[in-house]
């Protein structure tokens, strides 16, 4: 297709607009990392309980990445965002209201079932609209976007849940939501009208797409870019996402205020890293070697705020996280090579098995890491809330750096794009 002016700016529009959606979601993706203390106190919950209550967000993100990319790529991004963006409110509305843990636990499954469509939507809007040579960089916009989101959460909502507390807090995510929902509704289309004509091109049916998801499977490269996107992914599921600002609390000793700003900091540098590691690895034409070196220092980085604690200032860990977040930022490259393996009438279905991998890690490491806290607890309480060391945030963290090593040792079993077209020509 020919991108002229006019079909290049409304793409950069709509593709935007998508993204906002991802920011929206995002924002109530951390809600639980900022009131851990409350929820605890509201829900007489341990760290194990509360690990697995934020993680019923992924309980429903994850495993609907089989399906999102698929009802995607069949029916098209308008309809299906739409009403994601409206089960993202709703889910918020329920969590907000709650009184017992498992209708909270509703709440987040629900807006992890809605959210499950943002970012994939996204990509399949960037496939369709954009130019492929503009693909990673306006997956680093979209990313770095959905760290504005995360960053303002992070800030201004931990201002709020002190100020107006914490149930009236969440209502702010609620009424974002609503207002939302008709301005997709009305903004977004699934293609340009000069590629009508050419509507197969852009969407699959849906044997097609069943097909084109079971070549993504057995792709082992598909398996290595996902477990590589998996252990970068690290730095938010686990980090700035949910447990960052307890470790900050606990390690460092920093009061709410100061916590927050600093696990911020992750997300300042996956805003800032994401375009930069996107339009570098587009510019040099390699995936490899940028997320070899993002997983080298990421798990430096990480390491140094784990185990010198003594020795580093509230201004140096501040620093630390940002490059923490910058490193690990690579990740999105990931999506490009997950993209690059597939043709565009299931590019959003070969995106969300990438993010399926990619997600297994707040599933999996959130609720992980509050059993290890519960298991190497010492019996203290503070106002009926447990009371976690900073010897117990230690330990728990010690698999990060480990997971990030692995994710480097694993970018060596990948294939570059150019490696891959000599092999197609020989196959």
């Amino acid at each position: 297709m020919k991108y002229n002016k006019r079909v290049l700016t409304l793409g950069w529009g709509i593709c935007l607009l998508g993204a906002l959606f991802y920011c929206y979601e995002y924002l109530l993706r951390i809600e639980p990392s900022i009131m851990v203390p409350q929820l605890m106190h509201q829900f007489h919950a341990t760290a194990a309980v509360l690990g697995v209550l934020a993680a019923f967000y992924y309980y429903a993100y994850t495993p609907m990445q089989l399906l999102v990319g698929m009802l995607i790529d069949t029916f098209g991004v308008r309809v299906i965002i739409t009403v994601a963006v409206l089960l993202c409110a709703t889910g918020s509305l329920i969590f907000s209201t709650a009184h017992l843990i498992y209708f909270a636990a509703i709440g987040r499954f629900l807006i992890g079932f809605g959210s499950a469509f943002a970012f994939v939507a996204v990509l399949k809007l960037a496939a369709v609209w954009l130019p492929k040579h503009h693909f990673a960089l306006f997956t680093g916009f979209a990313t770095a976007l959905g760290m504005l989101g995360a960053m303002v959460g992070d800030v201004e909502l931990t201002h709020l849940v002190r100020t107006i507390g914490w149930k009236l807090t969440l209502n702010v995510g609620t009424v974002l939501g609503f207002v939302l929902v008709p301005i997709i509704w009305l903004v977004v289309r699934n293609k340009p009208r000069t590629n009508a004509q050419n509507d197969v091109a852009v969407n699959a049916n849906y044997k097609e797409t069943i097909l084109g998801l079971w070549e993504i499977i057995k792709n082992p490269q598909m398996w290595i870019i996902g477990l590589i996107g998996c252990m970068l992914y690290l730095s938010l599921t686990v980090v700035a996402e949910m447990w960052g600002i307890p470790f900050l609390k606990s390690v460092y000793h920093l009061n709410a205020d100061l916590a927050a700003s600093s696990c911020a900091m992750v997300f300042a540098g996956w805003l800032i890293g994401a375009p930069i590691n996107g339009w570098l690895s587009d510019a040099t034409g390699s995936r490899r070697l940028p997320l070899f070196l993002g997983g080298i220092f990421a798990a430096a980085t990480i390491a140094f705020i784990i185990f010198d604690s003594s020795y580093l200032s509230v201004d140096s860990v501040r620093a630390l996280l940002f490059m923490f977040g910058f490193f690990s930022s690579v990740e999105i490259v990931c999506f490009a090579l997950g993209r690059e393996n597939n043709p565009t009438r299931v590019a959003a279905t070969a995106v969300s098995f990438t993010n399926l991998l990619i997600m297994l890690g707040g599933m999996v490491f959130q609720p992980l890491l509050g059993e290890i806290l519960d298991v190497t607890w010492r019996g203290r309480f503070v106002g009926g809330v447990r009371v976690y060391s900073a010897h117990n945030f230690e330990i728990a963290f010690y698999f990060i750096p480990i997971a990030l090593l692995f994710g480097a040792f694993l970018s060596f079993f990948l294939k570059e794009p150019l490696e891959r077209q000599i092999l197609d020509e020989f196959d």
